[in-house]
């Protein structure tokens, strides 16, 4: 019984956490550094997590937070997460990085891949989760400036 229990339960815990997060799903804690090495806390009172995947993604969230005021995200309880997880560390050193440091809002970044498997994406477009007391209500991927703004309202 043992010899097929254990098996069994470590398929069970693979697949718990590669599932891709969606609405009812509580927040998972992920350790965030911003793109000056500060720490990035999604707090109890996050009501927005944007979420740019893949290069597409993190321009279009760049435009259209460029025509915004610089605390957009934060009077609005929002977190802006991108994954660079795939870039390569020079590139990311030598051009990401000091590029998103000119930036006045904060851009929480994932470096390791593992931490953003369950995060839902489309590509092209940045997703959208809308949060109640930690626990996500809503997902949505938004695929031009206007869809983020509306977010932002």
């Amino acid at each position: 019984m043992k010899r097929i229990l254990l098996p069994v339960l470590l398929v069970v815990h693979m697949l718990a956490t590669a599932a891709v997060l969606q609405a009812g799903d509580t927040w998972p804690a992920i350790s965030l550094k911003d793109q000056h090495e500060k720490p990035v806390a999604i707090a109890a009172d996050t009501k927005l997590i944007f979420f740019a995947a893949e290069m597409d993604g993190s321009r279009l969230m760049t435009n259209a937070l460029a025509s915004l005021p610089a605390a957009s995200l934060k009077d609005r309880n929002a977190v802006y997460i991108a994954d660079i997880s795939g870039m390569p560390g020079l590139v990311s050193s030598v051009f990401a990085l000091p590029k998103m440091q000119k930036e006045a809002y904060t851009v929480a970044l994932i470096r390791d891949a593992k931490e953003a498997a369950s995060l839902p994406r489309k590509p092209g477009a940045v997703t959208v989760l809308r949060l109640e007391a930690g626990k996500i209500s809503a997902v949505d991927f938004a695929q031009d400036v206007k869809q983020i703004h509306r977010h932002l309202k």
